[in-house]
């Protein structure tokens, strides 16, 4: 088996992504606790150290408030991606998996909500769109990206930036809680869960997504995380093309939650 590495593992969608993984590899869960490796990404001896033996790392340790300062921007999200990718080349790991977000180009959907969210706008967010982050935490994930090129052009590190849309903790777009979410936007309650059925990713379709990327040698792509969902407005045909992933869920017409059977 495999020894794959997750930091941010006990986070809201670290645990059942381990789950799943753990069924084909051995799984090293990082985090700051409650974790089989408990450190701080901002030590650098710490991770180099965890990421021993390791082939894949899955990198979803951060401040991922939109919000973020610039203070835990620079020191969690850069400083802390950077000691990821110089430790995964210093441990001779074979590829990083980058946990990227659609808050890269976050200002294309506050430009244009709410009426993004019914899918009439015509708008299609790709990868090789110009950048246009929401924020400090879009900024430090635009670095993510940047500093994942350079380490696959110069060290031949596999570098996979996955901009991952809404993946919830509940799995649920239309969870109750979800009323108090996306504060950033100024949001009616009704507008929040049509951007939810615009947004969502299951998490049975990030992991999908993950083994995906882990089954085939790609040395850098950028892609989108997002379920098949009727009006999204990010670009799911590189996944395709680039790793042969297609979501298995999504919400349809009318909002209904849509899931493949399990297999």
């Amino acid at each position: 088996m495999a020894k794959i590495a997750v930091t941010g593992a006990s986070g809201q969608i670290g645990p059942r992504l381990c789950d799943d993984l753990a069924r084909d590899y051995e799984v090293v869960r990082i985090d700051l606790k409650g974790a089989d490796v408990n450190l701080d990404i901002r030590d650098f001896a710490a991770v180099e150290k965890a990421l021993s033996g390791v082939e894949t790392v899955i990198h979803l340790a951060a401040d991922s408030a939109v919000s973020a300062s610039w203070e835990n921007s620079f020191h969690v999200n850069i400083g802390g991606t950077y000691n990821i990718f110089e430790g995964a080349r210093r441990q001779g790991c074979k590829r990083v998996i980058f946990a990227s977000s659609n808050h890269a180009v976050g200002m294309y959907e506050i430009d244009n909500k709410p009426q993004i969210y019914e899918g009439t706008t015509g708008i299609l967010v790709r990868n090789d769109s110009e950048l246009r982050p929401d924020g400090f935490y879009g900024v430090s994930k635009i670095f993510g990206e940047a500093l994942g090129r350079f380490y696959s052009d110069e060290y031949g590190l596999q570098v996979s930036c996955v901009r991952i849309g809404s993946c919830l903790g509940v799995d649920d777009p239309k969870h109750p809680s979800l009323a108090q979410g996306a504060a950033w936007l100024n949001l009616t309650v009704e507008q929040k869960y049509k951007r939810y059925a615009s947004t969502w990713l299951s998490q049975r379709d990030l992991a999908g997504c993950m083994r995906a990327i882990m089954s085939r040698d790609v040395p850098f792509a950028i892609i989108y995380a997002v379920s098949d969902n009727l009006t999204r407005f990010w670009d799911l045909e590189p996944g395709r093309a680039i790793y042969g992933w297609w979501p298995v869920d999504g919400v349809g017409e009318g909002g209904k939650v849509v899931r493949a059977p399990v297999s």
